[in-house]
């Protein structure tokens, strides 16, 4: 990551200097039209793309002042939209995937692309649930290209740039974020006990970072609407078995389940990991338990609940980046 970053960081940089390094004195930075760049790991399912592009909407209607642009952090889902650009029987079958789902870049590029119609103040918003790996390489990328600087500090390619924190808030997350995301979960919440059934919510979690903020919203759900409600995550435990075994402890509890992701699409993992008929997904595991199982297949970004929790963050971050520009002598 941090060879490619700063490859990428000194084609930027010769970018910005080659047409300007012999004539700087006459640079001027002209007035630009403020961006936000919206940072999601993405989806290849089709389905799946309307939760992502619900918060661009609630984005744009928030900041109508800003160009509003998005970005996919996984390489390998950028590639699979890259090769459908040429797929006429793909495009033909799904006529809403909007254009520039086909040309998705990943932050930087995307970044670059700005940069190159001249300096402005740029947010950039993850998309993310918690700090997990993706996030946590998208705040450095953004903090490196904040921090670097050119010889003449006129030419400085990202002059304000800043990055908003995942929905939950960053370390283990914040309470006010946790409450906000159990103010959102209250629809799936009254679905489940109005079906007399046990809300079980598939996070993604990491192999290699704390999860206690999963545990931290399992325990305000409780609190919010009661105990039959687990928060397991598909890269560590707790996964379906550990989470029936919990279930099995208390002989009050439903014989049905709610399965619902807790991650911003209903991608694969919703669809093949938490609800697929294979032998190993979650369903199949409730199913094979003597559980009725009924699934959910809506990412949380289609709620609008939880996708204004990213508008907060931005409001949170504009006047931070704005007092950078206000502070800046070449502005």
């Amino acid at each position: 990551m941090i060879p490619a970053l700063l490859a990428a960081l000194a084609l930027l940089a010769a970018a910005s200097l080659v047409s300007t390094a012999t004539d700087a004195l006459a640079f001027e930075r002209k007035p630009q039209k403020p961006a936000i760049v919206l940072a999601a790991f993405g989806t290849t399912e089709v389905e799946a793309l309307e939760a992502i592009l619900n918060i661009e909407s609630r984005v744009k209607a928030a900041f109508p002042a800003y160009d509003v642009h998005l970005a996919f952090t996984s390489n390998i889902i950028r590639d699979v939209w890259h090769g459908r650009a040429n797929d006429a029987a793909f495009k033909k079958a799904n006529p809403k995937v909007p254009a520039e789902l086909y040309t998705i870049n990943n932050a930087l590029t995307e970044l670059a692309k700005i940069q190159e119609e001249g300096a402005r103040l740029v947010l950039v918003q993850s998309l993310h649930v918690t700090d997990g790996e993706e996030y946590t390489d998208l705040a450095k990328l953004v903090d490196a290209l904040d921090k670097y600087n050119t010889v003449k500090s006129v030419l400085k390619p990202f002059p304000w740039i800043g990055v908003g924190e995942p929905a939950l808030g960053t370390g283990d997350g914040q309470p006010k974020y946790i409450d906000r995301a159990v103010q959102a979960i209250a629809p799936l919440a009254q679905q489940a006990k109005d079906a007399g059934s046990i809300l079980v919510l598939m996070g993604h979690g990491n192999e290699h970072l704390t999860q206690q903020i999963y545990q931290k919203v399992e325990a305000a759900l409780r609190k919010a609407y009661g105990p039959q409600i687990y928060l397991g995550t598909v890269e560590s435990p707790p996964h379906a078995p550990e989470i029936i075994e919990a279930i099995r402890k208390d002989s009050s509890a439903p014989k049905s389940v709610l399965l619902a992701p807790f991650m911003i699409v209903a991608g694969d993992h919703a669809r093949n990991d938490m609800a697929g008929d294979e032998p190993d997904s979650w369903a199949s595991a409730f199913k094979a338990a003597g559980f009725e199982v009924t699934s959910h297949l809506q990412g949380l970004g289609s709620n609008n609940s939880w996708a204004d929790i990213y508008v907060e963050h931005l409001k949170a971050l504009e006047p931070v980046v704005k007092a950078k520009q206000d502070k800046d002598p070449d502005k």
